[in-house]
This record gives C-alpha cells, sequence and structure tokens, in this order.
C-alpha cells in the first residue's frame, strides 16, 4: 500500500483538484492521509468530509506549524510500503501510482525519481531531469542533487517508506526538501529514474517559495539546507563533497549580497564570510570560475557579491 502524505493549509479552491486526482488513480490500494495545518478557509469541514465519504482517505487536525511539521505528522502515522508526498495545492496524473509501483517492481529499485511539471494559470512547462531514465547508485543521484541539476523536492522521489525511518523535516525552516531528501536518498541501494511526468506543481503568487523570492529570504534558506547538506555529504561521501562545496559557495555569496545589507546583519554577514572564505572551500573547487569567484569574494567580499548580483 501508498501513504499518500498531504499537509493542507487554507487551500480551499485547490484541495478538491488534488484530493480527486488520488481518487482517480488507476491504482487503488493507496491511504491518503490529510494533514490540516490549522486552516482557517474551511478546509478543516472539507477534509473531514472526504474522509467520511472514502474510508482510505484519514485526515488529522493539529495548530498551525508549517509544511515541516504537517509532513513530520503524517510520518509517523504512514501505515503503507511506500510514499508519496503530495502538496494540497497540486495534484498526480492519474497513472501516477500505477507507474511507480510498475517500476519498483520492474526494477527492484528502492526509490523512483520523475519529472514534475509546472502549472502556471496560462500554461504548463515540464522540468525533464538531467540524467537519463536508469537505474542508478544513490552515489551519482547525490551528486546530481549537489550540483545541483536534480530538483531536491521531496514530491518527486517516490519510495519505500523505510528510507525515512527516523527522518525528520526542520519545523519551522523553508527550502527544507534540500537537507531533508539526501537521507531518503543515501540509505537507497537502487535507484530508477524514469521519463515521465507525473507531479503537477501549481505555481500561485503566495506560494512559500515565491513569497520567500519576492522579499529575498530564499537566499538565507538555501544557504542554511546548502550548508546541512554539505557537512552530510563531507562526512559521508567526501569523494563528492566537492561538488556541494561549490554550490554552497555560490549560495553564500548571493546571500552576503542579497540578504545582509543593513549594519544589523553585521555578525551575520561575518559568520557568513567567515564559512565562505575559509581555506577548506578553496580545495576541491575544480570549476574555474567558482575558484575565481571565490578569490575575489575572500579579498573583497561587498564588491565581489554587488558584481555577482549585479549578473543575476
Amino acid at each position: 500500500m501508498i501513504s499518500i502524505i498531504a499537509p493542507v493549509f487554507n487551500t480551499k479552491e485547490q484541495l478538491p483538484e488534488m484530493v480527486e486526482s488520488v481518487l482517480k488513480q488507476t491504482c487503488g490500494d493507496w491511504e491518503l492521509i490529510l494533514v490540516d495545518d490549522g486552516s482557517t478557509d474551511g478546509c478543516v469541514q472539507m477534509c473531514d468530509g472526504y474522509a467520511a465519504s472514502d474510508s482510505r482517505i484519514r485526515v488529522v487536525h493539529q495548530k498551525n506549524q508549517g509544511l515541516s511539521a504537517a509532513r513530520n505528522t503524517g510520518l509517523s502515522i504512514a501505515s503503507g510500503d511506500y510514499l508519496q508526498f503530495l502538496d494540497s495545492d497540486d495534484w498526480l496524473s492519474p497513472d501516477a501510482l500505477e507507474t511507480l509501483l510498475d517500476t519498483i517492481s520492474g526494477s527492484d529499485a528502492d526509490m523512483v525519481i520523475f519529472d514534475v511539471v509546472y502549472e502556471w494559470p496560462d500554461n504548463s512547462m515540464r522540468e525533464r531531469q538531467s540524467i537519463a531514465p536508469g537505474i542508478y547508485e544513490p552515489e551519482l543521484i547525490l551528486k546530481r542533487l549537489a550540483e545541483p541539476s536534480i530538483p531536491p523536492y521531496a514530491a518527486n522521489k517516490f519510495c519505500r517508506k523505510s528510507l525515512y525511518d527516523g527522518v525528520f523535516f526542520p519545523v519551522g525552516e523553508k527550502w527544507e526538501d534540500v537537507a531533508t531528501v539526501i537521507y531518503p536518498v543515501s540509505r537507497a541501494e537502487k535507484i530508477a529514474v524514469i521519463d515521465r511526468a507525473l507531479y503537477h506543481y501549481r505555481q500561485r503568487d503566495e506560494a512559500i517559495t515565491k513569497q520567500a523570492m519576492k522579499d529575498r529570504s530564499i537566499h538565507k534558506w538555501r544557504f542554511l539546507q546548502y550548508t546541512k547538506r554539505y557537512e552530510f555529504l563531507k562526512a559521508n561521501y567526501p569523494q563528492i563533497a566537492e561538488v556541494a562545496r561549490g554550490s554552497l559557495v555560490r549560495c553564500g555569496i548571493m546571500y552576503y549580497s542579497f540578504c545582509l545589507r543593513g549594519r544589523e546583519d553585521k555578525a551575520e554577514r561575518k559568520r557568513v564570510l567567515s564559512i565562505i572564505s575559509s581555506p577548506e572551500m578553496d580545495s576541491g573547487l575544480s570549476n574555474t570560475r567558482d575558484r575565481l569567484a571565490w578569490r575575489a569574494f575572500c579579498i573583497c567580499p561587498g564588491l565581489t557579491a554587488f558584481l555577482i548580483r549585479l549578473r543575476g
């Protein structure tokens, strides 16, 4: 059985499409866990109604604590053999679960990575994986995540539930997938990548990620999660830590540029500079542009960050 974990928070208009996409799956062996994270727009009643109409739908109500806490609640009660994360304003293709189970069965993989379709109000755009379909060991997938050339979403990584044993999403943080999915990926023995777009990711102005991009806090959260990912890879996969080091340097310079301009941020600015300018960051920066940017940043951090910001 598949446990589908769906945090719900004030998505009354989009919730029906998400639930219907699960009800219409060609595979019916699933449970849908709706974790109401303190909704105030009528989602509470809608979730209870869905649970009353189908025994495969379970509902948990909790005070608002954020996406990570809601996912953790779902993980704590999930009873399936496999996991699929699904946000309440997104939806799955009708044959998604059947396709994923068939892939697991045919390849004996522990995880399946698939494409995502970004759904804008007036158009759709498929984000293809930058890796050919096939069966891979976790080291290669971790390397692609660290570059980053594979999206870090938890939602496009269907896997055995056991890979998440003892794994929790960090409560109160954003971009939490970056430093969380590396754990189930590292535990897998074989990972299948398929050329199918099965997850539809609705793009909304009020969405968490887009709001973070507007107020520039995205750089703060990215730096935090990239740092955590780098520390994990350095300790457990030193042979690919170099790749994570390069992406951390680029992210850190952008964070310094966009988010640390006020006098009140002097201590934080000093902290970021100490991390990025440490000799450790230089060792293994194989990309010439990364190395030049790092050296310029160490010599004149303010000017380098400003110029990099101008380049976008």
